[in-house]
């Protein structure tokens, strides 16, 4: 019988700062470890990015670093970072989030612009020994142009996993690929590059329950939100120098009971973030109402909110990006995460007054509004009615929606007239208005959230106050006249 060795890759992946799913995760591995280790094998214990997420009030309150202490009481030893990491935290909180790391983070299409070099708290790859066996790890990001606006250089992975690839070959005996660039980049990859063993992927949240071959590489992911643990089992053949056998499977986290230590811990941390996010930040005059399918305060208020900080003519954002009302009285930052979680930012683009009023007579269609949403770090259900600001506008409901009039602060549209709005982000890569995507010059305004954007203009009573005046007008059939030319 050949001489083996054998090692367990246990990898998770898009845990989103599912905080109540961490202790049975700890359990799961601290177990197999134990188990696997007891016989003589070898483990190694990844992840492979959007281990956070801000909407959990543990991870706003410590910009992630409440996140990498759970990894180290897991006992994760490598990972990458996802673009919940790389893109929603500022460039200073980035640097900050795994000082205290007893991990080794991977991520070699990421640098700092102002130096062109990687950032000091990730390395490009890395060489684990075990033995005589030498498993190399690289580890690479979904390169989102964001990165540019916020300080970093990000790179085109393939090339670079080429030649990393083409680098290491001959002085290890595994290659992994930590990839956050989602299931079909990970196909795409294992068909053109020779080389690559596994890859244990994440961002699209595909559930692969024995993995998926792609010639020689093998493509592992669990899915989402903890709801998993991948193991991969690899049987080295010492004598042959190759990999004698490889299997994925998939643990059902549900199944461990949780780590108690782990559990205290969150709980206390959970209690420090409460005691930081429930400071009072405004007082309220008014309840803000939250509503998916028509006009409210609260919707006008955002897209009033979009535009100051953008310095537009117009403002617009759909209404389903609120969650929760905010009621009259004390408001707190937490309570703005409740209501606002997205890690979504503000943006400006210059649209003509066609574009524009194209833009606005999708919005109002029936199938746009109730349109269900997902991706693009949007964290609520549909579309919603558009909330707009800067304009006042008359439409007819009957048969198919269609805009009678728009006024742009006051003056009648100009179809020819350029206009500068404010807008969200997710429009831009969502793609779902594409005259938004016609427009020039556009701005993405980094790093601050929508909620952070509530939370600079909530304190102005006057901007408030006129939120609760009406743009969308609705008139009968009647009464319409005739639709704008």
């Amino acid at each position: 019988m050949a001489d083996t060795w054998t090692l367990h890759l246990l990898h998770t992946n898009d845990l989103h700062s599912h905080f109540e799913k961490m202790p049975q995760i700890a359990t799961c591995l601290k177990t197999s470890r134990q188990l696997w280790e007891a016989q003589q094998e070898h483990v190694l214990t990844v992840d492979i990015g959007d281990h956070m997420d801000r909407m959990d009030v543990r991870s706003e309150a410590s910009f992630g670093k409440a996140n990498v202490q759970v990894m180290n009481r897991c006992g994760y030893q490598y990972a990458t970072i996802g673009n919940n990491e790389g893109i929603t935290l500022p460039k200073e909180k980035l640097d900050e989030m795994y000082e205290q790391a007893d991990f080794t983070v991977i991520v070699g299409n990421l640098l700092d612009k102002a130096s062109s070099a990687p950032p000091q708290w990730a390395v490009p790859y890395a060489i684990h020994t075990l033995g005589e066996l030498r498993v190399a790890l690289l580890g690479m990001t979904i390169p989102f142009s964001t990165y540019q606006s916020l300080g970093w250089e990000i790179l085109d992975p393939l090339p670079l996993i080429r030649e990393q690839v083409a680098a290491l070959r001959s002085s290890a005996d595994i290659l992994i690929l930590l990839s956050h660039l989602g299931y079909q980049t990970d196909c795409r990859i294992a068909a053109e590059v020779e080389g690559l063993d596994v890859i244990l992927g994440g961002h699209t949240h595909h559930t692969l329950p024995h993995g998926e071959r792609v010639g020689n590489t093998l493509i592992a992911q669990t899915g989402r939100f903890g709801e998993h643990v991948g193991h991969i089992r690899l049987v080295w053949d010492r004598d042959g120098k190759q990999i004698a056998d490889v299997s994925a499977e998939l643990f059902d986290t549900a199944s461990y009971a949780p780590d108690e230590a782990l559990r205290v811990f969150l709980q206390k941390e959970k209690a420090a973030a409460d005691a930081s996010l429930f400071q009072p930040i405004a007082e309220l005059e008014q309840d803000l109402h939250v509503n998916w399918t028509e006009e409210t305060p609260f919707g006008s208020f955002l897209a009033a909110s979009i535009r100051r900080w953008t310095k537009a003519e117009v403002g617009i954002a759909n209404g389903g990006l609120l969650l929760s009302d905010l009621h009259q009285g004390r408001l707190t930052f937490a309570q703005l995460l409740e209501s606002v979680p997205h890690p979504i930012n503000a943006c400006a683009v210059t649209l003509t007054g066609e574009q524009l009023a194209s833009v606005l007579e999708q919005a109002i269609q029936p199938q746009i509004v109730h349109r269900e949403l997902r991706g693009c770090g949007f964290r609520g259900k549909i579309e919603g009615w558009m909330a707009v600001d800067g304009l006042r506008i008359r439409y007819e409901e009957s048969g198919q929606p269609h805009i009678l009039a728009i006024e742009v602060n006051g003056q009648p549209l100009i179809r020819e007239r350029e206009y500068r709005v404010g807008t969200v982000d997710m429009f831009i890569y969502n793609r779902l208005f594409p005259d938004l995507l016609q427009g020039r010059e556009i701005e993405f305004f980094h790093p601050e959230m929508l909620r952070e954007v509530i939370a600079s203009t909530i304190t102005d009573r006057t901007l408030v106050q006129s939120a609760f005046l009406p743009r969308w007008e609705k008139v009968s059939p009647e009464s319409s006249g005739h639709a704008i030319e």
